[in-house]
């Protein structure tokens, strides 16, 4: 079966550092050709000046390639996270989530919407796990000394968040709009309780959106988060080395349980260690119902 890894780690970020994002894909690099049998060839890496926006997604579609719909494939981001404004309607909050390439300021971000277009581009069954190690909210990029911590976030402007705000109303107008629009057209059916409540939901439903691109639309998609939507990703200085406090513990516990580990016992492994090291993140599992409970990056 073909194996294939995508991996992207960005320090040198022009006026925002980061410092732990090349160490996390080289130690995941290390672990999936060692614990989980990676080909070198099979593995693209690429970190700082190289991941560009368009060497992000080329690396994407070259992930896509090759094999059947069995083929496992992993895409890896280690970088600043951010939030852009949503500009089609389709975001609760007003906000599209981001990453962030090297090049963003001639480039921008990176936004869900390009992404779940990538991903669209896979095997309709296709076996993808994304692990994300950044953040997507917060107000500095720095945390207390003490703890010698940066956040992997770039900060939004005065005009981002008033263009947030201004799409979130937008949302829940539109939202509002369609909702009436479903009651009214099913009351005159005069359907029975059970099915009105199930129609509301159902509509509310064509709102909301999951994220990094819709991870839970196909099967064999798990999405592997470093914090919340509303959270920050730790850089910090762990063991000697800096690196992503998610990244680090989920390669931990992953070697240390020889990869016999199911999804739900790494996340919540992994969330109450970096509570425990007083980092306030916590990590995030999305794929379909009982996903879950499969061996973590078994790739069935």
């Amino acid at each position: 079966m073909l194996k294939k890894a995508f991996l992207v780690g960005i320090n040198a970020y022009r006026g925002s550092l980061l410092r732990g994002c090349v160490n996390d894909v080289n130690a995941m690099k290390e672990l999936l050709t060692s614990l989980y049998g990676f080909e070198e060839d099979n593995i693209r890496l690429i970190t700082d000046k190289e991941a560009t926006t368009k060497g992000i997604v080329e690396g994407l579609g070259w992930l896509a390639q090759g094999g059947d719909e069995k083929a496992v494939r992993v895409f890896h981001y280690a970088g600043h996270g951010h939030f852009a404004p949503d500009e089609n309607k389709d975001e609760p909050d007003g906000s599209d989530e981001a990453v962030v390439a090297y090049d963003y300021k001639s480039a921008g971000y990176l936004i869900d919407d390009k992404l779940k277009e990538l991903y669209d581009s896979f095997p309709a069954n296709s076996n993808l796990t994304l692990i994300m190690d950044c953040c997507h909210s917060g107000t500095t990029n720095r945390g207390p000394e003490e703890l010698d911590i940066y956040y992997r976030f770039i900060p939004n402007t005065y005009a981002e968040r008033k263009a947030i705000a201004a799409a979130k109303r937008k949302f829940h107008e539109a939202q509002r709009q369609f909702v009436m629009k479903e009651v009214k057209g099913f009351a005159k059916t005069r359907g029975r309780d059970e099915e009105f409540e199930q129609r509301i939901e159902a509509a509310m439903k064509k709102f909301e959106k999951q994220r990094f691109g819709e991870v839970r639309t196909r099967e064999g998609n798990i999405l592997l988060a470093a914090c919340q939507s509303d959270q920050q990703a730790a850089d910090a200085k762990i063991s000697g080395a800096y690196r992503g406090a998610f990244t680090f513990y989920l390669v931990k516990f992953l070697r240390e349980a020889n990869g016999k580990i199911t999804y739900r016992e790494l996340i919540e492994k992994v969330g109450k260690t970096l509570d425990a090291h007083k980092f306030a993140q916590a990590p995030q599992l999305e794929c379909i119902a009982g996903r879950e409970r499969a061996q973590a990056l078994a790739f069935f």
